[in-house]
C-alpha cells in the first residue's frame, strides 16, 4: 500500500496537536479541508486513526501505532524540506536574513550588512523584516539562514554571537519635568502612565524588558505603533514611553529626549543561526559577524 506521504503529514499534525483546529493553524489550511483529507487517508487504510466525540479526539489502538511511525515521517520530510530550500538557495548565490524592524537603528547590524555586500558582492543578501518570534519559526523552517534577534534563547537549538546588552530608555518630551534627567528610576515613573509595545508581540521580552517598571509598580499603555520604535513626538508634555535604549545609535530630535532607566541592560542583540546549519554564504558572515563581535567588546 502506499500512501500519500502529505496525508500521513497532516495526520501526524492532527494527532500532535489533539485538535483539527490547531493543526489546521499550523497547517495553514482550513478545517473542513483537513478533516476531508483524513477520511481519505482512513478509507485507503481500512480503519479509523481517531476516536471522534463533540468533547475530545483521541488516536484508537492502530491509529497509535500508526502515529508513531508517522511522526518520525514528517519530522523527516520537514527536514527534506529544509535542506532542499536552503540547497536550492546556495546554488543561486543568496543569503536571507531577518531582522525586526526597530534594530534597523542599531550601528552593528547595518555594519555588517555593508561589509558583507563589499566583500561578497556575488552573493544576493536579502534582508527579511518581522517580528521576532515569526522570524525564528521562519529560522526553524529553513527559510531563513541567519536571523538578528533581540532577547535570550534556547541555546540548544540556536548558536549565537552577541553583540551588545540593551536595557530601557524612556523617551519624553523636552519639556517633561525629567526630561534634564542623566537616568529616571522605576520609582519615578509610578505617577505617568507608560507608552510599551504590545506585549503580545513577544511575551517573554516585554516581561524582562519591562520587569523594572512591573515591580515599582508602573501603569502601562500598549501601543501597537510602538512595535518599529520609540516615538518622535509625545501627543502630550507628561506623556512617557518605554523602549530599548539603543544609547548612541538612537536618532536625535528636535522634540523628544531620550533618557535611560537607571537599571542594568538585561537583553542581548545577537545574531541566530540554527544548530547544525551551515552553507558557504552563512558561514562568511558569521566569521565576520565574530570578528566584529570580538572588536566591538574590545572597544568597550
Amino acid at each position: 500500500m502506499r500512501i500519500d506521504p502529505k496525508l500521513i503529514t497532516e495526520f501526524a499534525a492532527i494527532a500532535e496537536e489533539g485538535s483539527f483546529t490547531r493543526a489546521a493553524q499550523q497547517l495553514r489550511v482550513n478545517q473542513p479541508w483537513l478533516s476531508t483529507r483524513l477520511r481519505k487517508l482512513e478509507q485507503q487504510l481500512g480503519f479509523r486513526v481517531f476516536e471522534r466525540t463533540t468533547r475530545r479526539l483521541s488516536l484508537t489502538d492502530r491509529g497509535a501505532q500508526l502515529f508513531q511511525a508517522a511522526r518520525a515521517a514528517a519530522k523527516a520530510l520537514e527536514a527534506v524540506d529544509q535542506l532542499a530550500t536552503q540547497l536550492s538557495r546556495n546554488s543561486q548565490g543568496i543569503l536571507r536574513i531577518g531582522a525586526a524592524p526597530y534594530t534597523k537603528i542599531i550601528r552593528q547590524r547595518g555594519k555588517l550588512i555593508h561589509e558583507f555586500s563589499l566583500a561578497l558582492p556575488d552573493v544576493h543578501l536579502e534582508l527579511d523584516i518581522g517580528w521576532s518570534l515569526a522570524l525564528l519559526g521562519r529560522l526553524d523552517a529553513g527559510e531563513l539562514d541567519l536571523t538578528f534577534m533581540v532577547g535570550d534563547v534556547d541555546a540548544s537549538r540556536y548558536e549565537s554571537i552577541e553583540f551588545r546588552r540593551f536595557g530601557v530608555s524612556i523617551t519624553l518630551s523636552r519639556g517633561h519635568p525629567l526630561a534634564g534627567s542623566k537616568g529616571i528610576s522605576p520609582k519615578e515613573l509610578v505617577n505617568y502612565p507608560v507608552q510599551v509595545f504590545t506585549r503580545s508581540l513577544n511575551p517573554v521580552v516585554w516581561d524582562k524588558l519591562y520587569a523594572p517598571l512591573v515591580d515599582a509598580g508602573c501603569r502601562f499603555v500598549e501601543v501597537p505603533e510602538m512595535a518599529e520604535g520609540a516615538p518622535s513626538r509625545m501627543a502630550s508634555p507628561t506623556d512617557v514611553a518605554a523602549f530599548f535604549d539603543f544609547g548612541d545609535d538612537e536618532l536625535a530630535s528636535a522634540e523628544v529626549v531620550h533618557v535611560p532607566l537607571a537599571v542594568p541592560a538585561r537583553l542581548p542583540f545577537q545574531l541566530l543561526r540554527r544548530q547544525g546549519s551551515t552553507n558557504c554564504a552563512q558561514q562568511k558572515f558569521w566569521e565576520l559577524a565574530a570578528m566584529h563581535a570580538a572588536a566591538w567588546d574590545e572597544a568597550g
